[in-house]
């Protein structure tokens, strides 16, 4: 059971996104620390893009803060091996796949596990990328994080779980992160696709603001990855502010978990 696996399986757990370099890598660092001493379970880090298609406006702002501050592939594994020197938390690196094929998937793939990440989710990976993908991944002993979306079709899903590894990631919703549409239409059947082709845990991100929130995802889910939200909070916070922020926030969050109910029967 890889670490990634291992740290959502009891259910419940949290999965706070931060950019990487947002505004800069001493608060990035500081935020990551927070996020984790208010327990979170596993920690998303998004590569900073120039073009983020899948976001909103929060988490575009973000990247755009973070490229202003230098930010990209290699900075961002510099950024998670400072990490790794303070905290043992599970590390998923959430990338476009432009970055990564850049560096060349061979190298990228070998300098991400010696970096500290745990797994890698590519949002854009086309089909015929996939099979190279997943086997490069996993051969340097990363975990290829799957997405499955609204359009997501029982063949395809099957044929990439597979592959999968970490555990699986489901989108709440069409669109981007961050908007305020509260429907979940479809979300339900999107997790039960997810268990009846992989074992491994589930989480679910994308419009996953509030507490109440957390809550109805925990109800189908282990695990639950809030972004735009804690980056709105954190947003104009001075660096030496950030930890405490990042930390009070996920504890918030963390704590109402508390009475979530127990989903660990789909998964065996």
């Amino acid at each position: 059971m890889s670490r990634l696996e291992e740290a959502l399986k009891p259910g419940r757990g949290l999965i706070p996104y931060l950019t990487a370099s947002d505004p800069s890598p001493e608060a990035f660092l500081e935020a990551a620390l927070g996020a984790v001493e208010g327990g979170a379970a596993a920690l998303e880090v998004g590569v900073p893009h120039s073009d983020p298609v899948a976001d909103g406006p929060v988490i575009q702002r973000s990247h755009a803060r973070a490229c202003e501050a230098g930010g990209g592939l290699d900075a961002t594994l510099a950024q998670i091996s400072r990490l790794r020197e303070r905290s043992s938390v599970p590390v998923v690196l959430f990338t476009y796949v432009n970055p990564v094929l850049s560096m060349g998937l061979g190298s990228f793939a070998a300098r991400a596990r010696a970096a500290g990440v745990d797994g890698v989710l590519a949002l854009d990976v086309s089909p015929e990328e996939e099979p190279g993908w997943f086997g490069r991944l996993a051969g340097e002993g990363l975990d290829p994080v799957v997405l499955i979306g609204p359009h997501t079709s029982e063949a395809r899903a099957g044929r990439l779980l597979t592959s999968g590894g970490g555990f699986v990631y489901v989108l709440a919703r069409a669109g981007v992160t961050g908007t305020h549409d509260s429907s979940r239409e479809g979300l339900a059947e999107r997790v039960a696709l997810a268990r009846r082709h992989s074992r491994l845990p589930v989480a679910v991100g994308f419009g996953v603001r509030t507490p109440r929130d957390a809550r109805e995802v925990w109800s189908l889910a282990e695990g639950v990855v809030v972004g735009s939200a804690l980056i709105a909070r954190l947003e104009g916070t001075e660096t030496r502010s950030a930890r405490a922020v990042a930390r009070a926030f996920v504890a918030d969050l963390a704590a109402d978990g508390a009475g979530a109910s127990d989903t660990s029967g789909g998964t065996p």
